[in-house]
């Protein structure tokens, strides 16, 4: 998860409230609804094409493999990769076949119609192979695309020199070139989204966040912080995080600051997308999130506690200490930043590895806080 710096991502839910973890769509749901959509746009240009006689038989075989895919995504177990790889051949063999029944069996420019509505699905299927295979994988595949119309092409003018002069030659050959830039322009965005997410999650020449958790710092969160109080204080939740020492921890004098970043790691990718995190230093992070209730925030912060804990670091279970507060009209947004840190520092006092439900009460009446007893770790 990368930092949201904007002042409107936290929203309250009926659906997440008092949640804390990611949601994620799963993955062959979304390819259901992908390849259901593909197959609806099959069957619609099968009806449109209805006096085509090569689109009837490119359509209906296309409508046939993607009801294939999609029977196979709903009952049976085959691999993700093997659906997409299919789908992109399948995708590729009705393009390569259309355009050599336009260069080789149209006359002239008669089949000028039927490549213009080829090409954005062309596009479509250059930048699919990223999306599903990744940079390095896709490019043997959109090789092989690009080579087999551009062989195309080039087997009409070897045939039909003629041709060279027809729009329906250099509508093909404007669609080889703006693929090529196509796929240029797309292997850069995503070197350069690595980049950016490189340095957001280092923290690396990127002014507000923490040099070694790639976090907002103190300032930051503190804006962030006044920022969202401002729009909404109901259900507003803020949770200082303490990194515990471990008892048996290695002489290296670097582990306790590595056991911040891998705390840090894991809570960015545990906590919701619409949740903010900062880092307040000393081994510190503080999470603002929104939660119905005082005691759904607290369970919030109990489950993230035994995440954090089921994720060792060199054999080591790291162990936070989280002290959380519950917006409830009587603290402003920074007083609310300093009651959690208050009360993370009650809560280390009383021990590590727990849960302290706040603001805490100075003086004799501190006893009466109430605070959460460890749990068993898990295995």
């Amino acid at each position: 998860m990368l930092p949201d710096f904007r002042s409107d991502v936290l929203r309250s839910s009926s659906h997440d409230a008092g949640g804390v973890f990611r949601t994620t769509l799963d993955r062959r749901i979304l390819n259901q609804r992908l390849i259901g959509g593909i197959l609806a746009a099959t069957l619609l240009a099968a009806l449109f094409y209805q006096n085509n006689p090569f689109e009837q038989l490119a359509l209906t075989a296309m409508a046939v493999l993607m009801g294939a895919l999609l029977a196979a995504l709903t009952f049976t177990r085959l691999p993700l990769l093997t659906v997409q790889v299919t789908g992109l051949l399948g995708g590729w063999a009705y393009l390569l076949a259309k355009t050599a029944y336009v260069l080789f069996a149209l006359p002239g420019d008669a089949g000028l119609p039927m490549l213009m509505g080829l090409a954005p699905w062309g596009a479509v299927l250059l930048a699919a192979h990223l999306w599903i295979l990744g940079a390095r994988r896709s490019a043997l595949l959109n090789a092989a695309a690009l080579g087999s119309m551009g062989a195309l092409l080039l087997i009409k003018l070897v045939l039909t020199p003629a041709a060279a002069h027809s729009s329906v030659t250099g509508t093909l050959l404007q669609m080889l070139l703006a693929s090529a830039v196509l796929l240029f322009g797309q292997r850069h965005a995503a070197q350069r989204l690595r980049a950016d997410v490189r340095r957001a999650v280092l923290g690396q020449d990127t002014a507000g966040l923490d040099a070694l958790t790639g976090l907002p710092d103190r300032v930051t969160l503190e804006r962030q912080l006044e920022g969202l109080f401002q729009q909404d204080p109901e259900q507003l939740v803020v949770a200082a995080i303490g990194v515990d020492t471990p008892g048996g921890q290695p002489a290296d004098a670097t582990f306790q600051p590595r056991l911040a970043a891998h705390v840090s790691r894991v809570l960015m990718g545990t906590v919701r997308d619409q949740d903010l995190l900062g880092c307040l230093g000393d081994g510190v992070a503080a999470l603002v999130m929104r939660a119905p209730d005082a005691r759904s925030a607290r369970a919030a912060c109990e489950r993230l506690r035994v995440r954090v804990a089921s994720r060792p670091l060199d054999g080591v279970n790291p162990t936070v200490t989280i002290g959380v507060v519950y917006a409830d009209g009587h603290l402003d947004a920074l007083a609310l930043l300093r009651a959690a840190e208050d009360t993370l520092s009650a809560a280390r006092r009383s021990g590590t590895n727990r849960v302290l439900l706040g603001p805490v009460i100075t003086g004799a009446a501190h006893e009466e806080a109430e605070l959460l007893p460890p749990q068993a770790l898990p295995a």
